[in-house]
């Protein structure tokens, strides 16, 4: 058996083993250094997305970031106005907190888009070392 196809390590990984073809697989990294630390790693990614909470996600930086952003790469007619300290619809930071809760709302989906990313990018990083290319 050639070794193990990324995506068949990415199911693995995630615990989707089921048939003869996984049995072989999994028969196969365990004799395989290469393919057996590929699952490893996988498994691993797959593990600490799981186990992520919403508190392990990046905070939005505030606002003063994207406005200094704005600043640098913006022409001055595209720029964004500064936000003002209060206004009818309540503060800058009551605005922010409020952008940070809806963020926040979206952890789950966060995480899981993490985790594909992640999983992409080691697939991405195997396919090179087999020498497979793009």
């Amino acid at each position: 058996m050639g070794h193990v196809h990324p995506s068949h390590l990415v199911e693995l990984a995630l615990g989707h083993a089921s048939g003869e073809a996984d049995v072989g697989a999994l028969r196969h990294a365990a004799s395989c250094p290469r393919c057996r630390e590929e699952l490893l790693r996988l498994t691993r990614v797959v593990t600490a997305a799981r186990g992520a909470e919403a508190s392990d996600l990046p905070v939005p930086p505030p606002e003063r970031v994207w406005q200094r952003i704005a600043l640098e790469v913006l022409p001055e007619t595209d720029r964004v106005p500064r936000l003002r300290e209060s206004s009818a619809h309540g503060s800058a930071d009551e605005r922010v907190r409020g952008s940070q809760r809806r963020w926040t709302d979206h952890a789950g989906e966060g995480l899981l888009g993490l985790a594909l990313a992640i999983a992409v990018l080691l697939l991405r990083r195997w396919r090179i070392r087999a020498g497979s290319g793009n």
